[in-house]
């Protein structure tokens, strides 16, 4: 399953976000109120544990975690890191 579709389906099926089925992938996901700082902490604990990756709370910034492209991304850079971790 593509990264996008994953993150957007943890939005709407395990965290019951109201309009993340819907929502542009480049769409600023705070910003325009589609999920607000509480939803944001579950997603990461989300992806965390259904993907068995860690996020480093240093690691939470805007850039990461702006749009479902950005996670995407992010979440995609933390699998091959540690893909090649030793």
């Amino acid at each position: 399953m593509e990264l996008v579709s994953f993150v957007r389906n943890v939005l709407t099926q395990d965290l019951s976000v109201a309009g993340a089925a819907s929502v542009a992938a480049d769409v600023p996901l705070l910003q325009k109120g589609v999920i607000d700082s509480i939803e944001l902490m579950q997603l990461i604990a989300a992806l965390e544990a259904q993907l068995g990756i860690a996020i480093d709370e240093t690691e939470i910034l805007p850039a990461n975690f702006r749009t479902l492209t950005a996670i995407a991304d992010f979440v995609a850079r933390k699998q091959a890191a540690a893909a090649s971790a030793p």
